[in-house]
């Protein structure tokens, strides 16, 4: 049976590691083979906010030049990305700067359109065009975490937790609105109330683990955003003949 390979470029172990087991396996019933490569900035850091914006550019094109002829997509994070014009994010600094509270699925929905703009820019490949498909998350993969509050406090191993981790959903008015201030990113919030929370994708990092535990269908109605993205990735999938 033919199989759809996908891309999935992102900026850090965290995120590698939590798309792996979230979505790896949901999608590999549909057909759907998911890589999760981390975007290269040299001596294994990941990070898209250290990368020149070509390297990035070169990274999405090398993906999309696979003999596989993949589709290509990008996990980063809103919150982190980067604003540095010397690098080559001129197009994000301003309106990211006016906008960040107010305006920020707009913004990141500029940054995909740009992105998907310049990647593409002089390549002459096979549905190149329909082939990329950018997503920024807002505002960051720990977004996720907030789903399922009792599986989240479980996961640390402090059931007290699942209480004020739903308050802050209720506050924020849903998972993916979680950053009314850089300090109080969701990772910042978690932080704050679990402070042995570690990143990464060793056997003790947490958000992992947490993926886990989490129910896909749960989370998917939790954030709409990341929901409507991860749709057009199953729409990918091969058809049945």
């Amino acid at each position: 049976m033919t199989r759809t390979t996908v891309f999935c470029i992102v900026e850090g172990q965290t995120e590698n590691a939590v798309l792996k087991r979230l979505l790896a396996p949901h999608l590999g019933q549909q057909g759907i083979d998911l890589h999760a490569p981390i975007v290269r900035v040299g001596r294994g850091r990941g990070g898209v906010r250290f990368l020149q914006a070509e390297d990035l550019y070169r990274q999405i094109r090398r993906c999309l030049q696979d003999p596989r002829l993949p589709y290509v997509t990008t996990f980063f994070d809103y919150y982190a990305f980067p604003t540095s014009p010397s690098k080559g994010w001129e197009f994000v600094a301003e309106p990211k700067a006016e906008a960040f509270f107010r305006g920020a699925e707009a913004v990141a929905a500029s940054i995909e359109q740009e992105i998907h703009r310049r990647a593409i820019e002089g390549l002459d490949l096979p549905g190149v065009q329909s082939r990329l498909i950018p997503y920024i998350q807002l505002h960051e993969l720990e977004a996720l975490l907030f789903a399922e509050p009792d599986k989240t406090a479980a996961t640390f191993g402090s059931a007290r937790l699942a209480t004020q981790i739903a308050a802050v959903v209720k506050q924020c008015g849903g998972c993916e609105k979680i950053n009314d201030r850089p300090e109080r990113a969701p990772s910042k919030r978690i932080e704050a109330l679990f402070p042995g929370y570690r990143k990464g994708r060793s056997d003790l990092a947490h958000a992992p683990r947490v993926a886990d535990r989490l129910d896909l269908n749960q989370v998917r109605l939790a954030c709409p955003r990341f929901s409507n993205w991860l749709a057009k990735i199953e729409s990918l999938a091969p058809q049945v003949p």
